[in-house]
Order: C-alpha cells, then structure tokens, then sequence
C-alpha cells in the first residue's frame, strides 16, 4: 500500500497483496483532485476509501475489487462486511461514490429483492447478487 506521485501531473494511491502481487485496487488522481484529498485510508488489499474536498460538499469514493464467484463463501463475505463496515464509517452528509469490480450479476429476476432492482437486468444473476444487494439494501 502506498501513495506515490508518478509524474508531475499524477498520483496513485493503492492498496494490495504485496507479497503475491494480487488483489489490488487503486485511484489515479490528476493534480486538482490530489490535492484536494482530505485523506485516504487503506481498508484492506481490496477496498480503498479517498475523501475530497469540494466545491459544495465532501466527496468519499470507495474503490474495490470483490472476490469472484468462484472464491470460497468465507472470503466473499469477508470482502462484503468489510466494504458494509467501511460505509458505515463514512460521514452521513458526505457524497459517496462506489466504483470498481463487484463480481455479481443481477440477472433479470427482480422478485428477489423489487425494492432495490429493476425489471431490465440481463441474463442469469450469480451468488455474489445476493452478497451485493443485500447489505446495501439493509443499510
């Protein structure tokens, strides 16, 4: 994990395996956003969490790599209460962006949970639907 500045005009900060080399995630930043960060906080080889400055609030973006659906059930949802317990942290009246590769499918089939998805999903949901959607929906 680190912060680094690549060139004059970028910086990365990033959180991974180091010593395997996998499960990593990162954010690039160009100059204005970098230095308008507040800070940034490492939360696990696969979830990282910026805070910025604005112009009209703060900004918290949460940038994550989940486990695949072929990963066992306990690594899976150990990623899952760690991103829950990471956006439990953030400020209430911060804005909040989540980006990055959740590994789930949502599937066409809204009756699991109609509250939260719509009718025009595509294809077949996969087990880490579940694992996605329900925390977010409890929350």
């Amino acid at each position: 994990m680190g912060e680094k500045r690549i060139d004059k005009e970028h910086t990365i900060i990033y959180s991974g395996n180091d010593a395997t080399k996998d499960q990593g995630v990162a954010l690039l930043l160009t100059n204005v956003p970098a230095q308008a960060m507040i800070s940034w906080t490492p939360v696990s080889s696969r979830i990282i969490t910026a805070r910025f400055l604005g112009s009209h609030a703060k900004l918290s973006i949460v940038a994550c790599y989940a486990p695949t659906n072929e990963a066992s059930t306990e690594d899976k949802q150990s990623f899952y209460n760690e991103l829950i317990g990471d956006f439990k942290d953030i400020p209430r009246h911060d804005v909040l962006c989540l980006f990055g590769d959740l590994n789930a499918k949502i599937g066409n089939d809204y009756t699991f949970c109609p509250e939260v998805l719509g009718k025009h999903g595509i294809g077949e949901r996969n087990d880490n639907e579940e694992l996605l959607i329900l925390p977010f929906y409890m929350i």
